[in-house]
């Protein structure tokens, strides 16, 4: 689970999600709703917005839960997500007074019950409405983004400035159809993922009923599961209606890059790149965030070559490239530290450039890959065995991080899975991905993974 603070960010497992939103204090809970926004931070129309009144999406993507054990429970499938959706807000209302007094936070749960990430707004002041958190494609996965951004103005004003309108009291709308009750079988997790937050049901994917659209509710009475065998039904709210502007197709909305493979570990950012000579230290921006990443080393010629990361002290701490290959080009994992910048030493006499990259920038083993020198490769396939050959004059090792998604930090210990001398042939058993290689060879080598 990764509890986050405000502005961080961290994957999750594109599946079917529960969100519960619920108050950190002794008050009454906050009311949950939901935002799909295009690229542009806007919904195309009404169906757009999620809520107790509007419970269901039309994609059946989204849906409103009601209350359960003291939260207000959403239902997002992300996998059944229109790809003009490429944001997904999750909004907290107050029922009466400030968010200040409520301390609301957000959780989503795996539909095993497992909490994969959590975010508590304890910054509140005068807002009375905030969107607590969003979904966001990248990667060809998802991320969630702390977000914490509150409107003195209600539901209302966060409606609006997602390119919803707002218009005055009107009549009660039509009743909304019910969202379908648990399937038969399917009951809480039999543990607390979090102290006194315990998700509901979790409920496969249905076809959407044809709800009433238009409609905004402000905060209003609560409703909650039934105690018994039957539909779930909503209290009588008071009523806005609620109508966008004129009817206008929205732009198409750009999709981030696919990673191959569905990989879906480690943060993302814009690749860091510097040219050199000479023996130099190296303090990488803080645009790349905390946790693994790759370090690309390269330069012409043949030297003794040495590149260290450095310490809180300033002193050497681990050995990422060690080399007197003529022309390399080594990658190396290295860990980009929290509260502090990464720091590198590079020992060499020529000119050379360093890059960091992200995880994702790695070689892909979906077939035979062959290369030279030392790397970093990712494997998302089945139960395998490993098939590697090298030839080299040195020592090869070669090992094997089980990552999960929505991780960011890199397993204590790996899994040997090569460990020669000159002439590599090998064959490794090796576990089921999504797993992460780290290579040293100074000198060629292949490998495949060959699924049993």
């Amino acid at each position: 689970m990764t509890d986050l603070l405000k502005g961080a960010n961290s994957y999750v497992p594109s599946v079917p999600l529960r969100i519960g939103v619920m108050a950190g204090l002794d008050t009454s809970g906050p009311d949950a709703s939901v935002l799909l926004l295009t690229a542009q931070g806007r919904v195309r129309g009404d169906a757009d917005l999620v809520f107790h009144g509007q419970p269901v999406h039309p994609s059946g993507a989204v849906r409103h839960l009601g209350q359960h054990n003291g939260a207000d429970w959403l239902q997002l499938d992300l996998p059944g997500v229109e790809p003009a959706v490429e944001r997904i807000a999750v909004a907290a209302s107050a029922t009466g007074g400030a968010l200040s007094e409520a301390r609301p936070s957000v959780a989503a749960f795996a539909p095993d019950g497992t909490m994969v990430v959590r975010y508590e707004l304890g910054d509140a002041t005068t807002e009375t409405a905030c969107v607590l958190g969003e979904f966001y494609r990248r990667a060809g996965g998802w991320k969630f983004r702390a977000v914490g951004q509150g409107w003195d103005s209600g539901l209302a004003g966060l409606a609006v400035d997602h390119g919803l309108e707002v218009a005055g009291h009107g009549a009660a709308p039509e009743p909304v159809p019910a969202v379908p009750p648990p399937a038969p079988g399917l009951v809480p997790p039999p543990y607390p993922p979090a102290p006194g937050l315990v998700p509901p049901p979790y409920r496969p994917a249905a076809p959407a009923p044809a709800p009433a659209f238009g409609a905004f509710f402000p905060p209003g009475p609560k409703h909650g599961y039934a105690t018994g065998p039957g539909p779930f039904v909503p209290a009588p709210p008071q009523v806005h209606q609620l109508r966008s502007g004129p009817a206008v197709p929205p732009p198409p909305a750009p999709t981030a890059p696919a990673v191959p493979g569905g990989w879906g570990f480690g943060a993302e950012f814009p690749p860091y790149a510097v040219q050199e000579r000479g023996s130099q230290v190296v303090t990488v921006p803080s645009s790349v965030p905390p946790g693994p990443v790759i370090v690309e080393f390269e330069t012409s010629g043949d030297d003794y070559i040495c590149v260290y990361t450095l310490d809180e002290r300033n002193k050497d701490a681990d050995l990422l490239v060690n080399t007197a290959l003529r022309d390399p080009r080594h990658r190396a994992l290295a860990v980009a530290p929290e509260g502090r910048r990464l720091r590198i030493r590079v020992s060499c006499e020529r000119r050379w450039t360093l890059k960091i990259l992200p995880l994702s920038a790695a070689a892909l083993l979906d077939g035979p890959l062959e290369g030279r020198g030392d790397d970093v490769v990712r494997y998302t396939g089945p139960l395998a065995d490993l098939v590697f050959r090298a030839k080299t004059d040195s020592n090869v090792t070669l090992y094997g991080y089980e990552v999960g998604y929505g991780g960011t930090e890199l397993p204590e210990n790996g899994i040997l899975l090569v460990n020669e001398i000159d002439k590599v042939r090998s064959t490794s058993p090796m576990p089921p991905g999504p797993l992460l290689l780290k290579l040293r060879a100074n000198g060629t080598w292949t490998m495949k993974a060959r699924p049993v």
